[in-house]
């Protein structure tokens, strides 16, 4: 060879040739100078391994704790004789704009850029660079494979379909992968301004990269999320009811603030079906990820500035160790379980885990024997065993984000990780629609939850095949919005940052402006017709007291108050949330015979006797309502009677090999490991033993029958009927039989059996007022009798105590 090599795409060959630069300094402009011609000799075919580089120590070069070998100091390349071998010294990025050749273009700028997503040249400098961009075509298919099959299994689970009771076990997995992509993305792009800059400081080359990085997930994540929040608040103006689009608005709001995770935090269960029926519930994971971003700037902030490994892996290791700890403990306890599925503190350490992975992998700490067993195919196919395995196995009971998350969590590591060489795992894994779904995931996960709460709210006549069209529907419409959303992100990069916040300012004011209006009209009920609004408002006609009695006048656990004016003849009313239903029409009938009304009740708690504490099924604050209230029942004078009302079904069950829905759904209960033959068996027995002891000291006791149960919140399906429904798509609501409600009632009937004669004993019956004929009624005087599918609205429970005590 006679001269420096010309055009850069040879470069990478030019490495690899038995020849050596003696003075190698890349000059700035295309053509060659005479110095450079003539400073390159060949050696012998067979060349002696080239002089081992000098250490940072001796050579005053700036050395990067992540890397394995030191960058040279500023001039080091220029000195002759001192110069190592060109195929071992590193390339620097800037390279590629000296020397702009096939491989380059330029902008619209004007500068000089390269196609390639990275533009530094492997080298010792960038020790990932065997391990990451050697095998990054496959790794890219393995996270998009990963992101495909988890975002697929959100879309089915949310659609309502069975068989993968563990598959929010992915979404765990999608923080991983952010922190992993995030810190390698901000490692490279701190190496690549220390190649192109070596001598600037280590603060400019943080704020630099810092600045990209905030940039960067500006363009990508914003303008879709404000987008689509847009786009949900109009849809929601159009289908939804007042009391839901109210909380659609301050959802959109919270996502504006990036506290989504926060107002998800306050609504209850993720897997309540309440909760799934809200169009931006997903929104609190990608609060999450943004909060994990701007968490990421201060984490790189140690890991750039600091330049002691010790303190980037105590910060690391130290967060990740807290918040699972945090984490399991919270998961753990019924109290806040639902809280700790949405937090941050509980949800770090599965970023943090993704953040240590790229860190050991940017250090080449998984290389050799360790690095070829994770990375080969037997690991790759053991971490998609071990993710299978927690998302058939995994229920939304189970304490997550806690220990039990761990082995799934470990199997994302290792698939990303994972370089499989056989054509079985990297063909057989990579299948081309999971790929093409996770390339677009960020789209389809944003716009697939409101296309399925809006299609539950149109409630289309799909019978068994309600879930797989909302799947199906939902997959379509997701994938095409999404479509718009992901692929022009190209595209969104070549705009001047400033047209793109002034885009996001602009949605923000407008989502803002909607918001505003949405809680100035109380969700603007007008948009309905006066009989839908009609329906709509039985849901709200509720116990007129019931703030004040859960204050616990009486009592200092439960709630308890007192109605009507003072009285020496009194009344007790013992019960859940089906006594509060029924405590405002039993105080006034109550009045007008001087008698004076007394009420003690918790909300999922049936406190028929002072030891409920010992069935080990109700929570304490249950348990101590029960103790207090019948020992206060005890010492009161003038009680004339007890008033027992509970939904005994809840309890009880629909039949004798039914389990009890309390032990299954309710929130705080159960307490341990409950036996429901056990149970059941000993909740009659107790109550039984109530009553016996009530009657023995000359009180009335009165049993209030169980209440129909309909399986469709009356009022909103109702004014849904009224308001927008075809006439083939209304819900029936008047398809419960008297054999239905019979049926519901077996267990109580079988209670109350031992009672049967006893004139001290009172059954007061609610079939014949809301069960007069062959179907159970729900409409009186134009409006529903219900506030829900079991509560009666003040309406109903008037007409029932009007029935009882005339």
């Amino acid at each position: 060879m006679a001269g420096w090599p010309g055009p850069l795409q040879r470069a990478i060959r030019w490495r690899a040739t038995t020849w050596r630069c003696r003075c190698w300094q890349p000059s700035p402009t295309r053509r060659r100078s005479a110095r450079q011609r003539g400073s390159c000799v060949p050696l012998p075919k067979r060349a002696s391994p080239p002089p081992r580089r000098a250490s940072a120590r001796s050579t005053g070069a700036a050395r990067s704790w992540w890397r394995k070998t030191p960058t040279p100091a500023a001039g080091a390349l220029s000195t002759c004789g001192s110069a190592p071998p060109i195929w071992a010294t590193p390339m620097p990025s800037s390279i590629w704009a000296r020397w702009p050749g096939p491989r380059a273009r330029s902008n619209r700028r004007g500068t000089t850029t390269s196609r390639r997503p990275n533009a530094a040249m492997p080298g010792p400098s960038r020790p990932w660079a065997r391990s990451s961009e050697r095998a990054g075509v496959k790794r890219s298919l393995s996270i998009d494979t990963y992101r495909g099959v988890g975002v697929s299994l959100v879309l089915w689970t949310h659609a309502g379909l069975p068989g993968v009771p563990g598959s929010f076990i992915a979404i765990d997995g999608f923080f991983v992968i952010s922190g992993y992509l995030v810190t390698l993305s901000f490692l490279r792009q701190l190496d690549r301004l220390e190649g192109n800059d070596p001598r600037a400081g280590r603060w400019s080359r943080y704020a630099r990269a810092a600045r990209h990085f905030a940039e960067a997930r500006v363009r990508r994540i914003l303008l879709p999320l404000l987008a689509t929040l847009l786009l949900t608040l109009l849809a929601g103006w159009l289908v939804l009811l007042p009391a839901d689009l109210n909380d659609l608005a301050d959802a959109a709001l919270m996502s504006v603030l990036l506290s989504g995770n926060l107002h998800a935090a306050g609504g209850g269960d993720y897997f309540d079906a309440a909760s799934n029926a809200r169009p931006l519930l997903h929104s609190w994971s990608l609060a999450l990820e943004e909060q994990f971003y701007l968490m990421s700037l201060a984490l790189m902030a140690v890991f750039a500035l600091l330049r002691r490994p010790w303190a980037f892996w105590v910060v690391t290791m130290g967060g990740l160790l807290a918040s699972l700890t945090w984490a399991q403990a919270m998961s753990s306890d019924p109290a806040t379980h639902s809280q700790a599925y949405y937090l941050f503190s509980t949800r770090v350490w599965e970023f943090l885990l993704g953040v240590a992975l790229a860190t050991l992998v940017t250090c080449g700490h998984l290389e050799g024997r360790l690095g070829r067993w994770l990375s080969g195919g037997l690991a790759y196919a053991l971490g998609w065993a071990v993710m299978a395995a927690s998302i058939l196995l995994l229920t939304p009971a189970a304490p997550s984000p806690g220990l039990i998350s761990v082995p799934a969590m470990l199997g994302v590591c290792l698939i990303l990780l994972g370089q499989p060489r056989s054509r079985l795992l990297s063909q057989g894994m990579h299948l081309r629609p999971f790929v093409a779904a996770g390339r677009n995931v960020y789209g389809i996960y944003l716009v697939h939850l409101p296309v399925i709460v809006y299609l539950g709210y149109a409630a289309p006549p799909l019978g068994p095949w309600s879930g797989v069209a909302a799947f199906v529907l939902s997959y379509a419409v997701a994938l095409a919005l999404g479509a718009l959303i992901e692929l022009p992100f190209d595209r969104w990069r070549r705009p001047r940052f400033r047209w793109i916040l002034l885009a996001d300012g602009v949605l923000v004011a407008v989502i803002l402006g909607l918001c505003a209006m949405i809680w100035q009209g109380g969700g603007v009920p007008e948009r309905m017709p006066e009989a839908a609004q009609r329906a709509y408002l039985a849901k709200f006609l509720l116990n007129p007291e019931r703030a004040r009695c859960m204050e616990g006048e009486l009592t200092t656990t439960g709630y308890s108050c007192t109605y009507g004016p003072p009285s020496d003849r009194k009344m007790v009313l013992i019960g859940d949330s089906h006594s509060d239903m029924l405590a405002s029409p039993l105080a006034k009938a109550f009045a007008t015979q001087g008698r004076q009304l007394v009420h003690y009740w918790s909300a999922e708690c049936a406190p028929v006797g002072s030891a409920v504490a010992e069935l080990g099924a109700f929570s304490a604050r249950c348990a101590g309502l029960a103790t207090e209230a019948h020992a206060q029942l005890a010492r009161m004078p003038g009680v004339e009677g007890v008033i027992y009302a509970v939904l005994w079904p809840w309890y009880l069950g629909y039949g004798p090999q039914e389990l009890p829905r309390h032990l299954v759904e309710s929130r705080g209960a159960p307490v341990g490991s409950v036996d429901p033959a056990t149970y059941r068996a000993g909740l009659m027995a107790q109550f039984r033993r109530t009553v016996e002891g009530l009657t023995a000291q000359g009180l009335h006791v009165y049993i209030v029958s169980p209440v129909p149960i309909h399986g469709l919140p009356l009022p909103e399906e109702a004014a849904l009927n009224l308001w927008y429904r075809p006439e083939g798509w209304r819900a029936n609501l008047q398809d419960l039989t008297r054999a239905d409600y019979d049926a519901q009632g077996e267990m109580f009937r079988q209670m109350v059996g031992a009672f049967a004669g006893r004139a001290d004993v009172t059954v007061l019956d609610s079939a014949g007022v809301l069960c007069p004929g062959e179907r159970c009624e729900v409409w009186g005087e134009g409006s529903p009798l219900y506030y829900d599918d079991n509560h009666l609205n003040e309406l109903g429970a008037s007409a029932l105590v009007q029935s009882w005590f005339k």
